[in-house]
């Protein structure tokens, strides 16, 4: 008889860039778990076509002061369920009922074998806690070194605008990024770069884990960098943590996306999970200059004291002149 308890769903969140795809990537090789890749991301269309949950703002903050605007929606997903009543309601012609039938399909192949969803979301950072209030999750938080955050924004060429997406959520504002008001109007003028946008970025959502950090201590927070040190024992942790059989196939795909034979970073605009991951680590030492760096921590510097210490700044002989 099996007495240990049952699998919970799972939320990966972070910032933007902090490793989430590769930790939800490699905790759902078992079927117990199944991936959801960022359903409260407003570009991704499957919510709302699957489950009915619109989602209208970036890093949206759902609290019990409008949770119940998106729980039906959320149970779904948990569920997973499709919603039925959204996608006949939107179907004006044959191929639109084709459709409804092709969603239920992709939903039951997403739910497997009655495994429990792992939902993939940077983006559902800002609503951690009443997602993991309402439905019980089991929440894994990401934390990434500034440097090596604003780095990959910059290869991408991802520029932060949370004058957009912020000061539009008076919630937000109230509960979370009251602090940081005046700094984000005055991002609204143009003369502000990447490099200053992203690191303002990195501060705001590591502000909010922080917060996290203090009030859950049963969530599980890890910094990218530890797990990219030694990754085979480290998801061995998280699988253990979440009930999880650590299988000779998962330390497989594991240790071959991890590597040495990977390449040490990613090129151009890609965004490959297969990487040297402890050689990843320091990648941002070779794409951003002396400068650069000495601009983040000036700009980050009282949130990533809680996170990172002196030595995690080391530049070596590694920064671009």
């Amino acid at each position: 008889m099996n007495t240990s308890a049952p699998i919970k769903p799972v939320l990966v969140t972070g910032a933007p860039r902090s490793g989430t795809t590769w930790l939800g990537r490699m905790l759902t090789i078992d079927p117990a778990l199944y991936y959801v890749h960022e359903p409260f991301n407003p570009l991704v269309k499957a919510s709302e076509e699957l489950y009915g949950l619109r989602i209208p703002p970036y890093f949206i903050h759902i609290c019990a002061d409008n949770g119940m605007d998106y729980r039906a929606a959320v149970q779904r997903l948990i569920d997973g369920r499709y919603d039925w009543q959204h996608g006949l309601g939107a179907a004006r012609s044959p191929g639109d009922l084709s459709k409804v039938i092709r969603n239920l399909l992709a939903v039951r192949k997403l739910r497997g074998n009655g495994g429990r969803p792992l939902i993939k979301d940077p983006i559902a950072l800002m609503s951690a806690e009443w997602l993991s209030d309402q439905f019980d999750m089991n929440c894994i938080v990401m934390i990434r070194h500034p440097a090596a955050f604003v780095a990959s924004m910059k290869r991408l060429g991802w520029a932060s605008h949370p004058e957009k997406w912020a000061l539009s959520q008076p919630l937000l504002m109230r509960d979370y990024l009251g602090p940081f008001e005046q700094r984000i109007k005055a991002m609204s003028g143009s003369e502000h770069d990447l490099v200053e946008r992203a690191s303002l970025a990195w501060t705001m959502h590591h502000h909010v884990i922080s917060l996290y950090r203090k009030r859950h201590p049963e969530w599980t927070f890890v910094r990218h960098e530890d797990i990219s040190l030694d990754p085979v024992q480290s998801f061995a942790d998280l699988y253990k943590k979440l009930g999880l059989p650590y299988t000779d196939k998962a330390r497989s795909v594991i240790a071959e996306h991890t590597g040495k034979s990977n390449p040490e970073r990613a090129s151009g605009t890609e965004k490959t999970l297969k990487l040297d991951s402890a050689q990843n680590i320091s990648s941002w030492k070779h794409r951003l200059s002396g400068e650069e760096i000495l601009r983040i921590r000036g700009y980050v510097e009282d949130v990533a004291r809680e996170f990172y210490s002196d030595a995690d700044w080391d530049l070596g002989q590694s920064a671009t002149a």
